[in-house]
């Protein structure tokens, strides 16, 4: 056992300029430990003036003493009872309270309970935040968005800083759902940072434009190069506000129009086989979306059985297995613009309507998808950082407050930066 004197126990709970006086341990009616009281004085009874910074101060009093809920000390509720000092300036005569380094101005919670309140609710709820400190609901809740919203607005900006600093700074944008084909948000995210930089409410490019416009920090940056999807409104607004990046299509995102052909075909093959092949290959589809070299070696039997049902589909297989390859194997831009070009050729020689139609897509934005070879970087970190937020929403159910919401989730998605200004808020 470890016994700790009285005068150690300050440094044990993080108290600083105080002295403990007496520790009781407090007990209800029925002779049951409640909580452990700590009584404090402070180190120095008086403190300069807060308006003139004057020394010149007397003592004016006391008004009894404030309980201050601290942390729980082993598993009891820890209580510290400090002295109401009355101080006056004789320079301003202005009469004030003595402060503690400790608690902010007249709580009830000492810097500490709110920090936990903070760190337990993060990565949960609230509520479990509430049920672990036992501190009241609204209570907890209150200290959580007031350390969120600092917190989140200093991990914004140290982000933006960062990525303004970057050498060469790739930029990934990509649209989450608050509501699935309702209400979307743009996420715009430093890739080689691997932070979130801001969220634009919509994913249009007006309200892109009218977030710029409230943004010119995020305005004024200079990326190398901008990793984003196909869609057009994209496009336009990496031209207008970032006309010397490089914009890359995102693979994964172009990996989906070389699997819609492989589906189509099937839906087109299925009429024409027996019922138990069609029913086969509706059953064992999902083999024919994953790479080959992914697959166990009983799957890709599994995979030869089922292309060998139809030769077009077959084709498809084999053109979205290509793909892959090109992506995987080219070794510079130069080889994989050439390499492109020739795949291009042979689907369209392939003569199947599926295949021509998707390739479509392919042919138009011919220079974006190769132009991953200039700059090998996808946005599956940022696929990662909205399932993050979905499972933040699915956790808080519907966030109303949109200043709360974008606060939550830059803090989300950017844990280590949050984390350090977390430390430097509570230090």
């Amino acid at each position: 056992m470890i016994w700790v004197q009285l005068q150690d126990i300050t440094k044990v709970l993080g108290l600083q300029g105080v002295d403990v006086s007496n520790l009781i341990l407090a007990t209800n009616e029925a002779g049951e430990a409640k909580e452990v009281e700590i009584w404090l004085e402070p180190q120095e009874a008086k403190q300069a003036c807060p308006c003139c910074g004057s020394t010149s101060v007397v003592l004016n009093g006391s008004d009894g003493y404030r309980r201050i809920q601290h942390l729980k000390l082993a598993i009891m509720p820890c209580v510290l009872i400090v002295p109401r000092i009355r101080l006056e300036c004789k320079v301003c005569q202005i009469t004030y309270g003595h402060t503690y380094s400790f608690v902010d101005g007249k709580e009830q919670y000492t810097i500490a309970v709110k920090a936990h309140v903070y760190e337990v609710a993060v990565g949960s709820t609230v509520h479990h935040s509430a049920a672990v400190t036992g501190i009241p609901y609204s209570t907890s809740e209150r200290f959580f968005k007031e350390a969120a919203l600092v917190i989140a607005q200093r991990t914004e900006e140290q982000a933006q800083t960062n990525a303004q600093e970057s050498d060469k700074l790739i930029m990934g944008v990509d649209d989450f759902s608050i509501r699935k084909g309702h209400n979307y948000n743009t996420g715009i995210h430093d890739l080689r940072g691997e932070s979130l930089l801001g969220i634009a409410k919509g994913r249009t490019l007006k309200e892109l434009d009218s977030y710029m416009d409230k943004n010119p920090k995020i305005k004024n940056l200079t990326p190398f190069a901008i990793v984003m999807d196909l869609a057009q409104s994209y496009h336009a607004f990496a031209k207008k506000y970032y006309p010397g990046a490089i914009i890359v299509a995102d693979r994964f995102h172009v990996n989906r129009y070389a699997l819609e052909p492989i589906n189509e075909i099937r839906k087109r093959a299925s009429k024409e086989l027996p019922p138990h092949i069609n029913r086969h290959l509706k059953r064992k589809h999902r083999l024919l979306m994953k790479r080959n070299d992914s697959l166990t070696p009983q799957q890709r039997i599994e995979v030869e059985t089922l292309l060998s049902y139809s030769d077009d589909l077959k084709a498809a297989y084999c053109l979205k297995e290509q793909l892959a390859d090109w992506y995987d194997l080219s070794p510079n831009h130069a080889v994989a613009q050439n390499a492109f070009r020739l795949w291009l050729e042979q689907g369209l020689a392939l003569d199947i309507p599926e295949i021509a139609s998707a390739l479509k897509t392919f042919i138009n934005h011919r220079e974006k998808i190769v132009n991953y070879h200039r700059c090998r970087f996808t946005n599956a970190v940022v696929e990662g950082r909205n399932g993050k937020i979905k499972s933040m929403q699915r956790r808080h159910y519907f966030l109303r407050n949109r200043t709360f919401y974008e606060a939550l989730c830059i803090i989300e998605c950017n844990r280590e930066l949050a984390y350090d200004q977390f430390i430097q808020m509570f230090a």
